[in-house]
């Protein structure tokens, strides 16, 4: 992974974390259903950006 990915990936998280905050705010506020697709999709992606670095640390140190 090139140092431009993993910029990139940094500010995809940061964002996805912004538009969270903004949409969970008030944990006594109703939500819809918009924002907990966006919370879906967001550990989703989550989850891929973390395979990602582990693949990449894993191949460094020789791993599979």
């Amino acid at each position: 992974m090139s140092k431009t990915d993993g910029l990139l990936m940094s500010a995809a998280s940061l964002l996805l974390l912004t538009v969270n905050w903004f949409a969970f705010h008030d944990f006594r506020e109703a939500h819809t259903v918009r924002d907990w697709l966006m919370l879906f999709a967001s550990v989703l992606v989550f989850i891929q950006f973390a395979r990602e670095f582990a693949k990449q640390n894993l191949g460094h140190r020789g791993g599979v």
